[in-house]
């Protein structure tokens, strides 16, 4: 655990709990407070009222106080809140410094299914994984996007543009947590697929006829003021009111289909526009000096105007056409067509910012991810930032170790790949360490071509598309065996090498579901043609016979392994890499230990 990075967020959280208790303090005080002011307004109601001691006028003093008095123990819940959130921002990086974050973080096993070419293998996401780690997205669009990195090869400029950012980000904790704070106040309410669906949706009326409608609004608002004004000089004032009343509710009725999807339609998007609106608010105003993170600022301004300006703007325009419903207000409402007023400016605000907002989610989602990334810099200053190379395919790292395990617990492998050699045989006994040590190749290639640091002293890599078969299953629904799994697996991952990216292939004790006979031919047979194709791998077994196919690569393949050996009694792994292919086996060993008589 870094000490420095822990000192930083108890400090942060101690003085979040320093202001919890002024807030509390002053809560508490406000109550008591609230509580004598409308015994005050009781009492002095009541002497007014009954006892005649003064005018009733007088109540208006305790009640203005009341409300006074009302609004700021409203904010001051409102600061508790977020200095709460604020609080948990940094708790959940102390949990996550100590190895305590495994099951109470972002698991989002949906994201992907089981034909995914490795999310499951080098666990993406899940209990324990590599998502649940890193992110801190309080959006679904910042889960999706961070997602994506994670799961899909990117080309080296993207992998560079992400870097210069995180690591920007990651020095300015500040940002992270009023981005995370913003975006936390109503987690569960930005749906970017509903939000789009809303701002992409075909409009009921056209530009014309909202001008038309506009000016007929204007026109009975109008006529129904003059009428309210005639009541006081004509003795038919009342009936011209309600003349004008009934073709008002004429109209109403006629453009009902028009005006009902805008007003039914507004309720949802607004709050999810609220929150958008507060998270790109904070990022506007922020000095930035990382492409990408300029390239996202600027796509927040539409005619020079903020984004958050114009989603704040609707808000707004909801919260007057929500005076409507107030029993006091509607009737006026009614005269004055409010309805249809502020139903024509939300449509004409649709159309004129409704086609940006994908755009607003998108960097919404990818600042976001960006500060996921940028977090788990911060809390792993001990991590290297890969060399992302162009040009001919390589792998090569040094010292690299697995992130979701213990620092204490991690033994470190190192691993070069390139034209000679580009596939390691990797032997050894069961238990020895081979599956790991491909999860771990696999999972720094991820990290890397996320944009984040990697587990590692040193890694150069050039980006690659990833294909693994560590976890292979059976289907018992599907009908097919684990053999059958793994044959259609492999195709798709041979398939790989055809796409834009060359393949970095992960192969766990291959066909080892079937004879030795077969497996010796069969694995030889695909590795030789994912070599000959251009990709870099690994392939593990426990089968001697197939390290020979090692030798039969020449230079474009070598050997290595993991070795155990036995202590009084008991099996004791190094989990260090070796040259040359493993000489024996502990599978006998292993039944022993457990206490078969073999």
């Amino acid at each position: 655990m870094s000490e420095k990075v822990k000192s930083i967020y108890q400090d942060k959280i101690n003085a979040a709990d320093a202001k919890l208790k002024s807030l509390a303090d002053q809560s508490k005080r406000l109550s008591t407070l609230r509580l004598v002011i409308f015994i005050v307004i009781a009492v002095v109601a009541l002497m007014s009222l009954f006892g005649n001691y003064f005018s009733l006028w007088w109540v208006l003093v305790p009640v203005i106080a009341f409300i006074a008095v009302a609004v700021r123990h409203d904010s001051l819940i409102k600061a508790e809140a977020r200095h709460q959130w604020v609080r948990e921002f940094h708790a959940d990086g102390i949990r996550r410094l100590a190895g305590e974050w495994v099951g109470s973080g972002i698991q989002r096993t949906d994201y992907v299914d089981d034909t995914h070419l490795f999310a499951r293998d080098l666990d993406i996401f899940g209990e324990g994984s590599l998502f649940e780690l890193m992110c801190t997205a309080q959006t679904a669009s910042g889960e999706h996007q961070l997602a994506n990195w994670l799961t899909s090869p990117a080309t080296r400029e993207t992998i560079l543009a992400r870097q210069q950012a995180v690591r920007e980000l990651a020095d300015d904790i500040q940002l992270r947590e009023d981005i995370s704070v913003a975006a936390r106040r109503m987690r569960s309410l930005l749906s970017p697929s509903r939000l789009n669906e809303w701002a992409l949706a075909a409009s009921t009326m056209t530009d014309n006829q909202i001008r038309r409608y506009r000016v007929l609004f204007f026109s009975l608002g109008a006529l129904a003021i003059l009428a309210v004004i005639s009541c006081f000089f004509t003795d038919f004032g009342l009936a011209i009111l309600a003349g004008i009343g009934i073709l008002e509710w004429i109209v109403g009725r006629v453009l009902r289909p028009a005006l009902a999807p805008v007003l039914q339609g507004v309720e949802g998007p607004r709050r999810q526009l609220k929150v958008m609106s507060d998270i790109l608010a904070r990022f506007e105003t922020q000095n930035v000096q990382a492409p990408l993170l300029s390239e996202l600022k600027s796509s927040l301004f539409v005619h020079a105007h903020p984004a958050s300006q114009a989603t704040s703007q609707l808000g707004r325009l909801v919260d007057w056409l929500d005076q409507a419903k107030n029993q006091i207000f509607a009737p006026v409402a009614f005269l004055l067509m409010w309805n249809g007023h502020f139903a024509l400016s939300i449509e004409k605000w649709r159309f004129e910012y409704g086609k940006h907002i994908p755009e607003w989610l998108d960097t919404v989602g990818k600042l976001e991810a960006l500060c996921a990334l940028g977090g788990f810099a911060f809390e792993h200053p001990d991590y290297c930032w890969p060399t992302i190379s162009e040009g001919e395919p390589v792998y090569d790292g040094h010292a690299l170790g697995h992130p979701l395990l213990p620092t204490t617990e991690c033994i470190k492998n190192s691993i070069s790949l390139s034209s000679t050699p580009r596939v390691w045989v990797v032997s050894g006994s069961n238990m020895s360490g081979k599956s790991t040590f491909l999860r771990v190749v696999g999972i720094n290639a991820v990290l890397a071509m996320s944009g984040a640091p990697v587990f590692a002293s040193a890694l150069k890599m050039t980006p690659f598309a990833i294909g693994s078969t560590i976890r292979v299953l059976d289907s018992l629904q599907k009908g097919k065996s684990r053999f059958y799994a793994e044959i259609s697996t492999l195709k798709k991952i041979v398939e790989q090498m055809d796409g834009e990216f060359p393949l970095l292939f992960l192969l766990d004790e291959i066909f080892h579901g079937t004879n030795s006979h077969d497996r010796t031919i069969g694995a030889t047979a695909v590795i030789k043609e994912l070599v000959e194709k251009g990709a870099l791998g690994l392939v593990t077994t426990h089968d001697l016979a197939l390290t020979k196919t090692a030798d039969d690569l020449g230079e474009r393949a070598r050997n290595v392994h993991f070795d155990d050996m036995v202590l009084d009694g008991r099996l004791h792994f190094d989990y260090l890499l070796k040259d040359g292919p493993v000489t024996h086996s502990n599978a006998l060993e292993l039944m022993r230990s457990v206490g078969l008589n073999v």
